[in-house]
């Protein structure tokens, strides 16, 4: 069955880790033709648009596995009544969320907002049809989607900030923030391409009772999913007003929200392998929940997940002054570099959340999901309040910090009588304090030129070597 998770993972990590990835590569283009202001409004722009893209799919996706799971002979009714529910309430969502990014942003235009509701508008729709391949397993067409949409990504980004006469003569924009909404616009809706067949097979129902089942279900859902955005995107908003002016000698508070995002984007990194794990984990764990050994699976799944997580967190580390050289260009972003290996290890912290939260999704108790996250946001808004001020881009990172740990922490403690599992808190253990020591010896042995890069090889390969022997006899067991 681990087997089985694991090919899924590979699959569906495969497009998210080269998306994510993608548009890594393409954040050196953008810090180095954008303004420091241009990339700041557009940071700021993309902030709220990723809070609003937690509300537009309504919960509907994980709703999907569910209900259509439930009854194996209707499977493809349902899947097409969720599908129109998702279309409904994304065109109905579609005005509150115009008016609520003009209260929030009233320097954008309205031509702006309209653009960035639009795209939030089809990747919505986009994403419930991506489920509906997920809960069929048609990883490989799930993967041919996502692939357009990031081939698309890359030609139009090379294309347009090349500075080409072509391209210019094509762009009545100029290089800006907006010029990167149209182009995120653009590869929404051509994605929707690869997908011709299977939405000329959808069939529009909509289902009053079956609605009410699903809101009950997914409003959780969303409550949970909207303080995860919040949480990661509060730091950005309140550095502006937090932050004590000249904190930053020569640096604008406005503009810290671009520095903050551009540490935070190196920070993603470690969310390549999280996001992956998470397309396969919902469906896979969801078509089993009800068996006598689904709780060893996730015990099992979980140790692999933190190996592979640290594994990240440890050569980002190892390695990071050769990764801010590449993927930051300007000289202000250096200003972030203390925050990004709080920030790391904070994004790592979510996704052990994410693998100790399935008990109350099991349950039906997603309320619980609800009151974590909402005391979560709750500590990372008092603490930004207490900390920012004092240390600046450091004190956001570690508020997120904090309440990703107690999340962690509360998750753990409720889902030990409502869904018991035999977590391998040794094994765990062993890797998690590991990984901390060899993230230190860079700032306690500090080399530069050929050796930074030998170092930067060498730690990486040493955590490797550890997982190995923690993890012995699972490579033992599965090798028969």
């Amino acid at each position: 069955m681990l087997k089985k998770l694991a090919g899924q993972t590979a699959t569906y990590g495969l497009s998210s880790i080269i998306a994510r990835l993608i548009g890594n590569l393409l954040l050196p283009l953008q810090t180095g033709k954008l303004s420091l202001h241009d990339f700041s409004v557009l940071s700021e722009a993309l902030s709220y648009a990723a809070l609003l893209s937690v509300l537009f799919p309504l919960g509907l996706e994980t709703a999907l596995f569910r209900f259509s799971n439930e009854i194996p002979e209707q499977k493809v009714e349902t899947e097409n009544r969720i599908i129109s529910f998702q279309m409904l309430t994304a065109v109905l969502l579609c005005p509150l969320s115009f008016v609520f990014l003009h209260w929030r942003m009233p320097s954008l235009s309205g031509s702006d907002i309209l653009i960035l509701t639009s795209t939030l508008v089809l990747d919505s729709i986009l994403g419930i049809f991506l489920a509906s391949l997920r809960n069929s397993q048609k990883s490989l067409q799930f993967l041919k989607v996502r692939i357009v949409s990031i081939a698309l990504n890359i030609a139009l980004n090379l294309f347009f900030l090349s500075g080409w006469e072509a391209a210019s003569a094509l762009n009545p924009l100029g290089i800006n923030y907006q010029l990167i909404l149209w182009i995120n616009f653009a590869c929404s809706l051509l994605s929707f391409l690869p997908l011709t067949k299977l939405i000329y097979g959808y069939q529009w129902v909509i289902n009053s009772a079956l609605n009410k089942k699903v809101l009950a279900f997914s409003i959780p859902i969303v409550g949970i999913g909207l303080v995860g955005v919040s949480n990661d995107i509060l730091g950005r908003i309140w550095l502006e007003a937090l932050c004590p002016p000249g904190f930053y000698p020569g640096i604008s508070n406005e503009n810290l929200i671009g520095i903050y995002s551009g540490a935070a984007k190196i920070a993603v990194f470690i969310n390549l392998g999280i996001q992956a794990y998470r397309y396969a984990a919902d469906p896979f764990f969801f078509s089993f929940k009800d068996r006598k050994d689904t709780a060893f699976y996730m015990s099992s799944s979980f140790t692999w997940f933190v190996a592979a997580g640290l594994l990240t967190l440890v050569a980002i580390k190892a390695n990071l002054g050769l990764i801010l050289s590449i993927f930051l260009r300007k000289p202000e972003f250096a200003l972030g570099m203390d925050a990004i290996f709080i920030l790391l290890l904070a994004n790592f912290l979510f996704g052990v959340y994410y693998n100790l939260s399935f008990w109350y999704k099991f349950s039906g108790r997603t309320w619980w999901g609800t009151i974590i996250s909402f005391s979560g946001l709750a500590i990372n808004a008092v603490m930004n309040y207490l900390l920012v001020p004092k240390l600046g881009m450091t004190g956001a990172a570690l508020s997120l910090l904090i309440c990703y740990s107690f999340m962690c922490l509360a998750s753990w403690f409720l889902g030990k009588t409502a869904f018991p599992v035999a977590w391998a808190y040794g094994k765990t253990g062993i890797l998690f304090f590991t990984a901390l020591f060899l993230c230190w010896i860079p700032e306690m042995v500090p080399v530069s030129g050929m050796y930074s890069l030998l170092v930067g090889i060498a730690i990486p390969l040493v955590y490797g070597g550890i997982i190995f022997l923690v993890q012995k006899d699972q490579f033992r067991r599965h090798a028969v």
